[in-house]
This record gives C-alpha cells, structure tokens and sequence, in this order.
C-alpha cells in the first residue's frame, strides 16, 4: 500500500483520487465488489483480519492464562502444555500477552481512527462546501501539518502528552486527521457540483439540508469504507510509538512494549522480540493487501486480476 506525502499513514484512497476515479457511483461500487472478490490476495487479507479481529474480542476466552500474572520461578520457560509459547522474563505467558494484545492493540487503533474521523470529516466538509476564505484557512492550516514529518511530529505530540496509550492516541489522532481532510475537501468540490446538489439549492434547500442530506452521503460511505483499511498503518505507528516507551506502560500486554520488553534478552530468548513482531506483522499485511485489493477494484482503469 502507497503511503501519503509527509504521512503517517497510508491509505488506497489517496491513489485511487490521484488515477482521476469516482467512487460515489453505485454501479461502479458494484463493479468494485465484483472485482475485489476476484483478488485471492485480497480475500486473504480480508480472512485474515476478520481471524484477528475474532481473536481481539474474544481474547478474555481465548487466553489459556493471566497475561499480567508474575511468575519469577517461571521465567523464560520453553513452550509446553501450560504455555504454549513459553513465559517472558516475569514467567508472563507469552500467548496470553499476545492474545490480549491483539485486543489492546486493534482497539487502540480503532479509537484513533475514530477520533481522526471525528476531525477531518468536519473540516473537509467546511473547507470544501464553504470554499473562498474559509477553505484557504483551513487547507493552509493542513499544508503547514503537512509541512513538519509526520512521524516526528507525533513524537514531539506524544513526548509532551506523556507516556500512555491514551496519549499515544492524541498524539496519532492530531496527526492523522489533516490527510483525510484533504481528500474530504476534495469529493466534497466534486460532490457539491452534481446536478441534483444545484436542483436542491435551485429549490431553495437550507445549506445545512444539502449538506447532511445530499453531500455527507456520497463522501462518507467511501471514505468510511476505505479509513477503516488504514488500521494497519495505524497499528504499526500506535506499536513504534509503544516501543519508545511512549504508548502502554507495564503490565499492559501492547505488541510494541512486547518488543520493547524483549530487547535486553534478544541473545538468550528471541522469542519475546520474534512473536510480536510477527504479530504486527500478519495485521499490517493483512489489512495492506485488503486495501491494496480494494483500491485496484475502486479504480475503474484497473484490470481484472485472478
């Protein structure tokens, strides 16, 4: 998946804007569907995370111990009947911790986006439906974001916030949101130009009345759809920003503190670095080629691929 200009993220809406599409028509949603669902590697993706959302929510049931639980005269155990994957270096069960981080980790990832979400859809609208002065304000406001390194503004967001996840969610949140605006602002110029937005405004609609019922309608639901295929993105930010010690504080089971945890005993028990590591692995490709399949199949130049 191609990543945003200066962006923290990367989404396939982006490059599906770029090659000129239109993704409010329903006909081409349903060539889209028809086409998505001839991707094997999409359909894997899509497998794949819907596996990983399951573990999420039911992790309380699906963890054979406490993943906080310490165990000093259990420490780094190798695998067996009782651990599965072994114990960490408090004798913490390696896959409970994994379990239960899947959850901490993709719930914390749906809050930011939610939040990012919850700013840009707003601003984008504004920007686009209003233009003139208050759309220059406010697109000058998403170039000087845009300006800093998306990464390193997220860490000085972050470091100033303070350690915890909570703030690790701000921290992505103030950064995230200013790429979705844009490209908001962007369907909404071409939305607002549709002939039946002129028949309402020509019919003397309220412009709070075209915009909740004939703009919001046409941007959300593609925008809405393809968002939720930056979780991926957002997971591996959410875990770099925990590896720094910046995101979920002890005993919290975080993939990214997982990793950090592990690496003073990275010579004598890789495993505590390999499985989390893995982890985030399968979720970031997992939703990579759901929303690279997603954005081949909203293209309407692209080619149906077996």
């Amino acid at each position: 998946m191609a990543s945003k200009a200066n962006g923290l993220f990367s989404s396939p809406l982006d490059e599906h804007l770029s090659a000129g599409g239109e993704i409010g028509d329903e006909s081409l949603l349903r060539g889209a569907m028809r086409r998505l669902a001839k991707d094997k590697l999409a359909l894997l993706g899509l497998v794949i995370a819907i596996l990983v959302i399951l573990v999420g929510v039911f992790a309380p049931y699906l963890m054979p111990n406490d993943p906080v639980k310490v165990l000093l005269d259990k420490r780094l155990l190798s695998p067996s009947s009782a651990y599965p994957l072994g114990t960490d270096h408090l004798g913490r069960c390696l896959l409970s911790r994994l379990i239960f981080g899947t959850r901490v980790s993709l719930s914390t990832a749906a809050i930011a986006l939610f939040t990012i979400m919850l700013i840009s859809i707003p601003v984008g609208t504004i920007a686009g439906y209003m233009g003139g002065w208050v759309d220059n304000l406010l697109m000058r406001l998403v170039d000087i974001l845009l300006a800093f390194p998306s990464l390193i503004l997220a860490l000085v967001i972050a470091g100033m916030l303070g350690p915890g996840l909570l703030n690790v969610m701000m921290a992505v949140s103030a950064v995230g949101w200013v790429g979705y605006a844009r490209v908001i602002r962007g369907l909404v110029l071409s939305v607002k130009e549709k002939e039946y937005v002129m028949a309402a405004r020509a019919c003397g609609t309220p412009e709070w009345a075209i915009v909740i019922k004939h703009i919001l309608p046409n941007v959300l639901s593609p925008v809405i759809v393809l968002a939720t295929l930056d979780i991926g993105s957002l997971v591996l930010s959410i875990s770099g920003l925990s590896f720094l010690g910046l995101g979920a504080q002890p005993p919290t089971p975080e993939w990214g503190s997982m990793l950090n945890d592990g690496r003073p005993y990275m010579q004598v028990a890789p495993q505590l670095m390999v499985y989390p590591g893995i982890a985030i692995m399968i979720v970031v490709l997992a939703f990579n080629l759901l929303g690279d399949g997603l954005r081949d199949a909203l293209d309407p130049r692209g080619t149906d691929r077996v």
